[in-house]
C-alpha cells in the first residue's frame, strides 16, 4: 500500500483515474452535463426573447391611444375627458 505523500506524488490530486470517475460518472460524462447545461442556457434565454419581444409589439391600450390623439391634435380636452370616463366606467 502506497502512503498518501506516494499516491499524490505518483497519481496527481485527483488519484490514479484522473478525477473523470470520481462522482461514478463514466469517462467523458462531464462532457454530457455540460452540453444539457448549455442547451438548458440556450432554451431559456430563446423563450425569455420571445416574451419580451412579444410584450414590445404588444398594442397600446386604449387610454394610451387616446393620450396620443391628443397630443397629436386629433382630439380636444373635453373629447379626451369624455371618452376617458367611459373607457374607465367599462373597464370598472
Amino acid at each position: 500500500m502506497l502512503s498518501p505523500t506516494t499516491a499524490l506524488l505518483q497519481h496527481g490530486p485527483m488519484g490514479p483515474h484522473g478525477g473523470a470517475t470520481g462522482m461514478g460518472m463514466a469517462p467523458g460524462g462531464w462532457w454530457l452535463l455540460l452540453v444539457a447545461f448549455i442547451i438548458g442556457a440556450v432554451a431559456v434565454g430563446a423563450l425569455l426573447y420571445v416574451q419580451l419581444q412579444g410584450e414590445a409589439t404588444a398594442e397600446p391600450d386604449s387610454l394610451e391611444t387616446l393620450k396620443q390623439q391628443y397630443a397629436s391634435g386629433e382630439i380636444d380636452e373635453t373629447e379626451l375627458e369624455t371618452r376617458a370616463d367611459r373607457l374607465l366606467q367599462h373597464e370598472s
